[in-house]
């Protein structure tokens, strides 16, 4: 029977940190990540909405409350919308690659 020793310790470190070898891949899937949490959210604020709109038995004050929210998710996606629109011409007008700027990948890419 052959056994074969691994060094843990080597293993973890091999991709960088955590994985990442450059702290600007780490920041772009955080911000990716961000609007996808966002947009999960902004879905289910807006079914809480739908469903108390749908729930509240024509009670006005029921209605406005689920107006509101539904007003509120459709605000917070509009200002996402736009943090990413702003985020993505900064970039374009500065001409920043963020994965040009990891100095382990020559290709940028």
């Amino acid at each position: 029977m052959n056994q074969q020793v691994v060094d843990i310790g080597k293993e973890v470190t091999k991709g960088g940190f955590f994985g990442f070898t450059c702290i600007w891949n780490l920041v772009s899937n955080a911000i990716s990540i961000a609007y996808i949490l966002a947009a999960i959210v902004f879905f289910i604020f807006l079914v809480l909405g739908g469903m108390e709109w749908l729930t509240s038995s024509g009670d006005k004050g029921r209605v406005e409350i689920a107006q509101k929210r539904i007003s509120n998710a459709l605000i917070g996606l509009t200002i996402i919308a736009a943090s990413y629109a702003v985020f993505t011409l900064v970039l374009y007008f500065f001409g920043i690659d963020l994965s040009a700027l990891c100095t382990d990948n020559p290709l940028g890419s």
